[in-house]
């Protein structure tokens, strides 16, 4: 089953293995999926190296070799100021006429 490591105790692997077949054939996949889970835990409490099943993110592309981004940025910049120079105006003209409107002024900024 796990060919890629060479196996110092083939027999005890098998035994374990059956073990395992038989809480599946007789208590069912939950009971495996739980007894799993909790060999797993005390093996890291114990600081079993264990090879995990996802591997750590790496870019693998150079800061150099990177793409700029579509755009203008300038432009983009002037956008955004613009919208929320827009909505100030917006909740000051509102606030002519109640004095309660404005407190989500801070979402703009």
């Amino acid at each position: 089953r796990m060919a890629f490591y060479k196996d110092p105790d083939a027999l005890e692997t098998q035994e374990w293995q059956e073990a395992f077949d038989a809480v599946i054939a007789q208590v069912g996949l939950d009971r495996a999926a739980f007894l799993l889970k909790a060999l797993y835990q005390q093996a890291i409490a114990r600081h079993v190296p264990i090879q995990r099943l996802n591997t750590p993110y790496f870019n693998t592309i150079a800061v150099d070799e990177e793409e700029g981004l579509p755009g203008d940025a300038y432009m983009e910049r002037r956008i955004r100021a613009l919208i929320r120079w827009n909505a100030l105006a917006m909740v000051l003209r509102a606030n002519q006429n109640q004095d309660d409107l404005g407190g989500h002024l801070a979402t703009f900024a």
